[in-house]
């Protein structure tokens, strides 16, 4: 019996690791990264590449914009012009790019309820804060090329302006910034459900989204994107947003 009791209370004293610990205390900033003006050119330029791999279109552009100029305004980058973009796809992702675009596909935007759809949004715009592609650019071979190009680009013409969209449309191809490290993806889950309440969304909608997609993973994984993929796992996703739900709730 008071083995029993011993198991008991040992039980309750388990303490359990803080999944977000390491994002607590970051600033962020574009030091040591390409300066916020030479960031929306590059992002300038990337849209226009994306624009050439995919077909977007406006069904359900009001309502993403809607919804994610909230998330926006209520996230820790909030003086960055922000544009969002559907792609016409079946596929369920999202991602984004630096310099502030977003892109969520029309099938995602279906499947989304409104909290849902600010949750994938509040996470992208998460990477815009934590500046994901930049450092992931800043890694690169090109990034001197292009950093260069960046600084003497004036117009959208030229051989820098040509020059710099092939690099970039590899890049895009490749899809080298929008695929991040789990750990990056950790900080957008973080940083997305901090910001929904103060969008006004609820922050279960990260819970709810995240269930929906692991239920199309056991069943069609072949219809998740990039959004999902060498991501943490669903499971451990919903559980890390439930700690941080009830974190924000005690205090």
């Amino acid at each position: 019996m008071r083995l029993q009791n011993h198991a008991r209370t040992t039980t309750t004293f388990i303490q359990y690791d803080d999944p977000y610990s390491e994002f607590r205390n970051a600033r962020y900033s574009n030091a040591g990264l390409l300066n916020e003006r030479d960031e929306i050119k590059l992002g300038t330029q990337l849209h226009r590449e994306v624009t050439k791999k995919y077909n977007l279109t406006d069904v359900g552009l009001d309502r993403v914009d809607r919804i994610g100029q909230r998330c926006a305004r209520a996230s820790l980058r909030p003086a960055m012009l922000y544009k969002f973009h559907v792609i016409q796809s079946r596929e369920f992702n999202g991602f984004s790019l630096p310099g502030g675009h977003i892109y969520v596909t029309t099938a995602l935007v279906k499947l989304a309820n409104d909290n849902e759809l600010a949750s994938v949004l509040a996470h992208e715009i998460g990477h815009v804060v934590a500046r994901h592609s930049l450092k992931t650019l800043k890694q690169s071979q090109e990034y001197d090329d292009i950093a260069k190009s960046l600084g003497d680009l004036t117009g959208v013409a030229g051989d820098v302006a040509r020059d710099l969209g092939v690099a970039l449309g590899q890049m895009v191809a490749g899809g080298l910034l929008t695929i991040h490290t789990r750990d990056e993806e950790r900080e957008a889950d973080f940083l997305g459900v901090r910001a929904m309440p103060k969008a006004g969304f609820d922050q279960q909608g990260m819970i709810t989204m995240f269930q929906k997609l692991q239920r199309i993973e056991g069943t069609n994984s072949d219809l998740l994107g990039s959004l999902f993929s060498d991501h943490p796992d669903a499971q451990e996703r919903i559980d890390s947003t439930r700690y941080e739900i009830a974190r924000m709730k005690r205090r």
